[in-house]
């Protein structure tokens, strides 16, 4: 059985951070180019060797990072609880930061996810 994908709108605020930027900052800058909204993906990484829970986000095939760790279990409960905990889903992506700060340093990206409110 193939994973299905499916699109998710969420309400447009934006408010899910996104963990493990920092060493992404390449990925994050090349997509920024493009502009600040872009469709990312999460995909279930079972075989993660720190955590088989984790949720890793992927801008244009690219790994930019990963769900804080509650944040990807309670996505997961979510995902069990619809009935397919095996969906990669598709959702709005907003590329923050980037800026160049008062001192002349570039501001690190940041990313965050447009997703709806999930209980905890």
């Amino acid at each position: 059985m193939f994973p299905m994908e499916i699109t998710i709108e969420g309400p447009g605020k934006f408010a899910v951070d996104v963990v493990g930027v920092s060493r992404r900052q390449d990925v994050l800058a090349a997509a920024a180019e493009h502009g600040a909204i872009h469709d990312a993906l999460l995909i279930l990484e079972d075989d993660n060797p720190h955590d088989d829970q984790a949720v890793r986000v992927e801008i244009d095939g690219r790994m930019c990072g990963y769900l804080k760790r509650d944040v990807a279990r309670r996505y997961r409960e979510n995902l069990a609880a619809v009935g397919n905990d095996h969906l990669t889903v598709r959702v709005k992506a907003k590329i923050v930061g980037g800026f160049e700060t008062a001192s002349g340093e570039r501001a690190h990206f940041g990313l965050r996810l447009d997703l709806p409110p999930f209980g905890a």
